[in-house]
């Protein structure tokens, strides 16, 4: 092989890593993308279901049907004698 020739080749195979280490790290950040969206997708579905959860509860209960100081208050008891 002649000295001509050989700084090109590296020069060459020294630009193909450079672009294969881009590639790479584009597919990466491609994929923890992508991750990331579908969490916030399921983190934002399970907050929705838990305050139905929670509504639902709480219309079963009767704890959000407020009258008065008497809801905000709690009972008084008395000690035993």
């Amino acid at each position: 092989m002649k000295r001509e020739s050989i700084f090109p080749v590296v020069i060459g195979i020294i630009v193909g890593v450079l672009v294969m280490i881009f590639w790479q790290f584009s597919a990466r950040l491609t994929s923890a993308t992508s991750a990331l969206t579908q969490l916030e997708q399921v983190s934002s579905q399970n907050t929705a279901t838990i305050n139905q959860v929670v509504s639902f509860i709480n219309n079963a209960t009767g704890a959000n049907k407020t009258t008065g100081a008497a809801a905000t208050t709690p009972a008084a008891t008395t000690p035993a004698q």
